[in-house]
This record gives C-alpha cells, sequence and structure tokens, in this order.
C-alpha cells in the first residue's frame, strides 16, 4: 500500500442522540462494545490495514475524545490527528474540515465509529488506488436499510433509493480528495452522500464493492441494535479484526465467570469490568458497562447499564413521576410537556401519557420484583421481530424500572363498534396464530425470559383463586365446589395433555388495542408456555364482550386455519372449552381480588359476564354439568 497516498478518517463527532440515554454520560466514540471503547475498536482497525495517520473528528464531549487519543497514542504509538468542531458539521462538513489536517494525503478511508465490521478491506483499498476512483464505497447485501440501488453492470445507480434500493451503504467508504469539491459550498454541514450522488450524476468514477454474505457488520447506532449486536457477535468466526476477535474471546470468559457465581445468563449480553452482580440474578440481552452494580437478584432484562450503583426499585405509587432522561431523550422540554395519570393497574405498575405539543407517549414505572414486569422490554422487542404488531418501545431505563412507549389511545377491542368487531377478532387470531407456531421455534433459540410455564400446580392455583377469590370470600358458599371438583380434574388433564408453546397469557379484548384499523397486542409481559388454547379461550369467552356463539365459531375456524398455514396443528374444539373454562376460573378470581381486595371497582362489573360465559362453555359440551 502506498502509504502517502491514503490515511484513515474515524468520524466521532455525533451526539449518539439515537443510542440515548447511554451517551448521555460519554461520546458515542466511548460508547464499550464487547468491553472496548468503540474508538479503540476502530483504531486499532485501521492500523491493522497499515494506515500510519488516522484523522478523529470531535465534537460532543470533545474533549474526552482528545483525551482518549491521546491515552491511544501514548499506548499503542498510534498517530491520531483530532480535528475539533465547534459546532456538528455532519458527516460532508466534518471531513472537509478535517482532510486539510492532512494536505499531503490524496485519499481517506472512512469509517463511522458506530459501525462494527470484520473484513479484509485490503482489496478495496487496492481497487480504489489502481483504479483511481473518485470514492470506492462498500456495500452490505441482505442488512440493513438497503437503500443502494446499482445496475446490471455491477454500477451505483443511487444512494437513496427506497424503491429500487438492495444494498446498505456500510458507513466505510474511500474518497479521492478533490471529489470534495462536489460538497454544497452553500452549507456549513453538508451530507457526504449529496457529495457522491453528485459526482455520480457528473460522471466520475464511483466504485461499489459488495461484501461477502457472511460478512460481520452492525450499525450499533441504536438500543436495540447495539444490545444484540453483542449477541451476534458471540457466535461470529472473526478473521479480520484481532482486537475485536481478541474481545469476544474475553466476553466469553466473562460470562462463564459469572455463571460460575450462580448468575442465570441468557441473550445478548456486553459485559464490562469489575462487575457487582448478586447470585440468583438473571441477565438476558443486556449490556453492563464496567463497575456497574446491581441492588438485588432480580431480572434485569432488555437494558444498558452505565457503569453505576444501580438502587433500588422506588415505589410506584402516585407520586412517582418520570427520570429527567426520559424528556432528553424524547427530545421535549418538560415545561412544554404534561403527563395524564392513566388508569391504575393490578400489578405493580403506573401508567401515565406524556404529551408535548402534539405528540404523546405512554410512560410506565414498574416494580421489577414482579419478574413479569422486567420482561416486558424484551418480550416486546421478541414480538416486534415475529412480525407480531405490539406498541414500539421507545426507551427502556432498566436502571430505573421506567419504560416509554407507543401511545395506541384509548381504543381497546371491546370498545369498538360492533360492526367492526368480528373482523378486528380475525386480526388479533392471525397475530396469535404467529406466536403459537413462529414464536414457539424462535423463543427456545433465544432462550427468552418467559414466566414459569402452566404446570399441574400453576393450573391448580388458578383454580384456587378461583375458590378463594370468589366462591369463598364474595359468594361465602364453599360447598358449590363440591360437586364440580372432579369435571375440573377433566378440565386440567385435558390441558396437561397439550403440547405447550408461547402463550400471552392474557389475550382478552381489553388486552388489544385498535388504532387505524390495526389491532395491536398489549399486556403480554405474563407470556409463558402453556396449551395454545388458553389464548383462544380467553379471546372467544371474554367477559369484557360476550361474543355470540356463531362470531365465537367463525373467529374460531379462522384460527384454525392460519394455524395450519403456518405449518402447525391447532387444538381441538374439546381443548378450545377446557381452555375456557380455566381461564374464567382465573379471570374471575382476579376480578374479586381486584375489587374486594384492591379497591379497584371498575372489575366489578364483569363478574356476572364472567360466569355468564362460564356457563356458555360449560354448556357446549356434555363433560362439565356442574
Amino acid at each position: 500500500m502506498e502509504h502517502k497516498k491514503i490515511s484513515g478518517f474515524i468520524l466521532a463527532a455525533g451526539e449518539g442522540r439515537r443510542l440515548r440515554p447511554a451517551t448521555l454520560v460519554r461520546p458515542k466514540a466511548l460508547v464499550p462494545f464487547c468491553g472496548v471503547p468503540l474508538l479503540k475498536l476502530t483504531a486499532s482497525y485501521l492500523h491493522e490495514l497499515g494506515l500510519e495517520k488516522i484523522i478523529v473528528n470531535a465534537h460532543y464531549q470533545g474533549e474526552r475524545v482528545v483525551e482518549n487519543c491521546q491515552r491511544l497514542q501514548d499506548e499503542f504509538g498510534w498517530n491520531l490527528v483530532v480535528s475539533s468542531e465547534p459546532r456538528l458539521l455532519n458527516q460532508g462538513g466534518g471531513l472537509r474540515q478535517g482532510t486539510t489536517l492532512l494536505p499531503e494525503t490524496e485519499n481517506f478511508l472512512v469509517h463511522n465509529v458506530d459501525i462494527l465490521l470484520d473484513y479484509d478491506l485490503r482489496p478495496l483499498i487496492r481497487q480504489h488506488l489502481d483504479t483511481n476512483a473518485a470514492a470506492t464505497v462498500l456495500l452490505i447485501p441482505n442488512k440493513g436499510p438497503a437503500s443502494v440501488s446499482i445496475d446490471c453492470m455491477g454500477n451505483i445507480v443511487k444512494f437513496r433509493d427506497r424503491e429500487h434500493g438492495s444494498y446498505t451503504f456500510s458507513g466505510i467508504h474511500i474518497f479521492r480528495r478533490d471529489i470534495l469539491q462536489f460538497l454544497d459550498q452553500n452549507q456549513e454541514a453538508p451530507d457526504i452522500i449529496d457529495c457522491y450522488q453528485a459526482a455520480l450524476e457528473h460522471g466520475l468514477p464511483i466504485n461499489a464493492v459488495i461484501a461477502d454474505r457472511n460478512v460481520y457488520w452492525s450499525d450499533i447506532g441504536t438500543p436495540r441494535d447495539y444490545i444484540r449486536a453483542h449477541g451476534e457477535i458471540a457466535d461470529c468466526a472473526l478473521r479480520h479484526h484481532t482486537l475485536l476477535r481478541q474481545a469476544q474471546t474475553e466476553q466469553a470468559a466473562r460470562r462463564f465467570a459469572l455463571e460460575q457465581r450462580g448468575i442465570e445468563c441468557t441473550g445478548a449480553l456486553g459485559l464490562g469490568m469489575c462487575l457487582d452482580v448478586p447470585a440468583g440474578s438473571h441477565l438476558h440481552n443486556a449490556v453492563l458497562w464496567d463497575y456497574t452494580r446491581l441492588p438485588r437478584p432480580l431480572l434485569y432484562a432488555d437494558g444498558i447499564f452505565v457503569g453505576n450503583d444501580v438502587l433500588p426499585a422506588r415505589k410506584v405509587d402516585d407520586s412517582r413521576l418520570p427520570d429527567p432522561r426520559v424528556y432528553i431523550t424524547l427530545g421535549i422540554d418538560p415545561a412544554k410537556s404534561s403527563l395524564e395519570e392513566l388508569h391504575k393497574q393490578g400489578s405493580g405498575r403506573k401508567y401515565s401519557r406524556i404529551k408535548c405539543e402534539g405528540r404523546s407517549w405512554v410512560w410506565c414505572a414498574y416494580n421489577p420484583e414482579r419478574r413479569e414486569n422486567a420482561s416486558y422490554a424484551a418480550i416486546a422487542d421478541f414480538l416486534d421481530r415475529l412480525g407480531i404488531h405490539v406498541p414500539k418501545v421507545n426507551l427502556h431505563l432498566a436502571d430505573t424500572f421506567e419504560l416509554i412507549s407507543q401511545d395506541l389511545g384509548q381504543s381497546d377491542l371491546h370498545l369498538m363498534p360492533q360492526q367492526l368487531q368480528e373482523d378486528l377478532l380475525l386480526q388479533a387470531v392471525q397475530q396469535i396464530a404467529i406466536l403459537h407456531v413462529t414464536g414457539d421455534r424462535m423463543a427456545k433459540l433465544e432462550e427468552l425470559p418467559l414466566q414459569r410455564g402452566f404446570t399441574k400446580g400453576l393450573y391448580d392455583w388458578e383454580r384456587d383463586y378461583f375458590r378463594t377469590h370468589i366462591i369463598e370470600n364474595l359468594l361465602h358458599t364453599p360447598e358449590l365446589w363440591g360437586d364440580a371438583a372432579r369435571e375440573y380434574t377433566d378440565v386440567r388433564s385435558i390441558l396437561l395433555s397439550q403440547p405447550l408453546v408461547p402463550i400471552h397469557r392474557d389475550f382478552q379484548s381489553a388486552n388489544i388495542k385498535v388504532m387505524n384499523g390495526t389491532v395491536y397486542l398489549i399486556d403480554f409481559q405474563g407470556m409463558r408456555l402453556g396449551a395454545a388454547a388458553y389464548d383462544l379461550g380467553s379471546l372467544l369467552f371474554d367477559p369484557y364482550q360476550c361474543l355470540a356463539a356463531d362470531v365465537r365459531q367463525r373467529v374460531w375456524q379462522e384460527y384454525c386455519r392460519q394455524v395450519r398455514a403456518l405449518g402447525g396443528t391447532p387444538p381441538t374444539g374439546e381443548v378450545l372449552r377446557a381452555a375456557a373454562i380455566q381461564r374464567l376460573l382465573q379471570a374471575l378470581g382476579a376480578y374479586g381480588k381486584l375489587w374486594k381486595r384492591d379497591g379497584l371497582e371498575w372489575y366489578r362489573q364483569f363478574i356476572v359476564p364472567g360466569f355468564q360465559m362460564l356457563v356458555q362453555a360449560a354448556t357446549e359440551t356434555e363433560q362439565f354439568p356442574h
């Protein structure tokens, strides 16, 4: 390689807004991946290529980036030249300013600091230099937004082509200095992609190099992508990025050490140094920066812990307000926002609607001592990737146990006009069929932190919930259960004989929202392995809406059709009725408890409809006369 002709350029000035709130405490360049700061990973990768000089641009928390560059120079002897930007100049403006620091360099290899890549870039560099191209860009197949279109000869047509794009711009590219003349000279912060498109239209040669399909590439600009990348990297056979490979090995050792101490580790994990995690904890899809200390042995899932002491959970009561980072991450002014408390929940959660200038979100504070609350964000992500409609989780503050989700309004399924309900029910069972069939395979592969699955003991607990809170505490007639006791054992035996699949567990119309004609599932944190018919019994014999028998039959037939289309086998009608009876025992018990013990009067109105549905389920078969 002709070293004098090419230098490196690490784009590291951005605020990392998409990765907030993690980037509120340190700049994106110093965010760790597999325990190593991104800047160090990127700089080591470029030095492995033989690039002797590397420019690093800095703006947000720029002093810390400058200090880190100096430490890397002192430790490894790397020649890192910092281009400090008083204002954010975007990629194009940053490159235009930074390249003036190395006037003798003709070409620059650019690498976004929040991009991870394990790929041999030497052929890319050779091709660029040998062809004297104005620019050479690395494109990624089958990943990312796929916005770049190419013609049959492999030439780039458009960099931003939503209709025909089939490749993703990797964030790694080489350009010849003179191409910067195509930057908009009237803009202080122009876009480098606009520059490349303009050069292309003026006939300058721009090479497209398409990476292998199995290349490891990841854009970790969002919390979701950042966390999941830690899981993806664990199984990769890394060949070209030495420091990343070493970090990968160290991560496996740290995970094993935690497991040896009695800590359950599942999903994607990123583990820093000097962690204090109590034995009995469960880490799932979580990144813990150096010196993180967790307070109690709980489930910590789908979150980023930024190296501080995580305080014990605060009480979830009427005085609880959102953490200030909520407003910063959403980019809104608390003074211009309002907080509207939503109806009380019976499971250690408080919900409020945040409104600001025509936009709204739902904020939730939860008690992590209830495991199902702590798993909500992880299950929401899982369902979203399955293609099931759920509210988007905008933010999860795993250290203060708060969630910000998409606001779906107040349109529960059971509140919708009667003439629309059947079509919406058909949508709902299409969604739940995906969970029962496709989700069954994915949940096992991902070690999803589900609640304790249905067993004889759990079915009996639901039975006793009904007996305690309805027959004894509400009706004061414990003798009513006598004749039904034997029949209940048949119900339980039927359900225990069924295959176990992931089920929603509270699949009722009050947990199905409707927005713009589309159904969304909510309150799925109680998901566990159980009989698929339990969900259908919950929906079709729901006390909130008391469906007519003919509607129930049509919706049931549609569910069975969807399951078969996905390659599954639906349960029989006998199993459906047994599941409906079981679910109604649980639901009625909950209504009695929430009304009489917790003072939530709203649930009282559904007790008589619940009994009506129980009669319907039992009388559709001769098995359960009592």
